[in-house]
């Protein structure tokens, strides 16, 4: 869960309408990003539903925001394995609506309005790069 100390993109809970913010916020706070990637695909529990009055596509807009939200938590360094980075990439794609698009195409698509995350992913980048020249400084590639 994100604490008070890290910084995460926030405009993408920041355009959710003002009847999803509570829903979002009860699904930021207390549900890890697995449980609502779950929740994305196979459906909100029960209990969700019945503190807060959404329709599906309700829930799935802010699923959508949330999950964005959480990946942006995420502090991508070489540190971490590229299958890790990867699987990143793959939620903000599925969670974008767009599961076949690249780094390249994700970063055009929140350019504009999205400035933190739009610099996550020149930071997924940038460790993308340090791994060839890694890869490469060892004859791996």
């Amino acid at each position: 869960m994100p604490g008070r100390n890290h910084s995460v993109e926030a405009g993408f809970l920041d355009s959710l309408p003002n009847t999803l913010r509570p829903a979002a916020a009860d699904l930021l706070h207390y549900y890890r990003l697995s449980q609502l990637i779950k929740m994305r695909k196979e459906g909100v529990k029960n209990d969700l539903q019945q503190r807060f009055d959404l329709k599906t596509i309700q829930w799935l807009q802010a699923l959508d925001a949330v999950i964005l939200t959480k990946v942006s938590y995420f502090e991508v360094t070489t540190q971490m394995t590229p299958r890790h980075i990867n699987k990143l990439l793959e939620i903000t794609a599925f969670a974008l609506h767009e599961p076949d698009a690249n780094l390249s195409e994700l970063y055009k698509r929140v350019e504009k309005d999205y400035a933190f995350f739009a610099d996550w992913l020149k930071q997924v980048q940038d460790v993308r790069v340090e791994f060839v020249k890694h890869a490469k400084s060892k004859g791996l590639i």
